[in-house]
């Protein structure tokens, strides 16, 4: 594998490949003209869940090609932040969510029912796709290594604590702060977040039970998807990842 490369650096995705060399066509093309690509710029290609550092070596109306230089590491930045979050009853705002949760790292989103969410289960199957379009979009946008993973629908009560850190936020009894929990070595952080309103007292209490620790958010409540983009934001950006020698 090769280095990283820079954030900043231009980002498609491959028609076909042949050899060591990448054609890239259709939408993917048009935006290659709207950025203003020039031959001999270095960008990075995806390819079947694959992420290449290459070389624009021609441009014209038919196609782009780009030769490979090196395989860029797609190994996502730690902690795995898998977030369950209630969709919200205004289910436009799920895409808002998608969208700015993968720009500050969230490794999975699992959309969650709970009494006060969304429940139309056949609606929500049909948004599927189109998360995932935003959610790559994102991926192109942001540098991210690997695209935000769309998990299947889960209800309340299904939910677990699969290791690492579990919290749900709780913005009316919460037992401590986000910034008080420990997270220092911690490779995963399971993180619910309920719809507006809040969750009720008895689905706070089963995830209690299921060993997701209350936490709040401060200094004011915050509408769920603020919420959302907020804890995931900080869990990525004040955790302390794993040292290279820690279990």
């Amino acid at each position: 594998m090769g280095g990283l490369v820079p954030p900043a650096m231009q980002r498609t995705v491959a028609t076909f490949r042949r050899g060591d060399l990448f054609r890239i066509e259709g939408e993917e093309l048009k935006h290659i003209f709207a950025r203003r690509w020039k031959v001999g710029q270095k960008v990075e290609v995806f390819w079947e869940g694959r992420l290449f550092l290459c070389v624009l070596e021609s441009i014209s109306k038919k196609g782009a090609v780009c030769r490979i230089l090196e395989e860029i590491s797609t190994r996502p930045a730690e902690p795995y932040v898998y977030l369950y979050q209630c969709v919200p009853v205004e289910i436009g705002k799920m895409d808002f969510i998608v969208e700015k949760v993968s720009e500050v790292g969230a490794y999975q989103l699992t959309p969650l029912l709970s009494s006060r969410s969304f429940q139309n289960l056949q609606a929500l199957e049909k948004r599927y796709e189109r998360w995932r379009r935003i959610a790559f979009s994102s991926f192109k946008q942001c540098g991210r290594p690997i695209p935000l993973e769309i998990a299947p629908v889960t209800h309340l009560e299904d939910l677990k604590c699969r290791g690492g850190v579990c919290m749900v936020l709780d913005s009316f009894g919460g037992e401590i702060w986000l910034s008080e929990v420990n997270l220092k070595d911690v490779k995963e952080v399971h993180l619910v977040v309920g719809p507006e309103g809040g969750f009720s007292e008895k689905e706070v209490q089963l995830l209690r039970e299921k060993g997701f620790l209350p936490v709040r958010l401060r200094p004011y409540t915050l509408r769920s998807e603020t919420a959302a983009v907020l804890a995931v934001g900080l869990v990525m950006n004040f955790s302390s990842p794993p040292s290279p020698t820690s279990s």
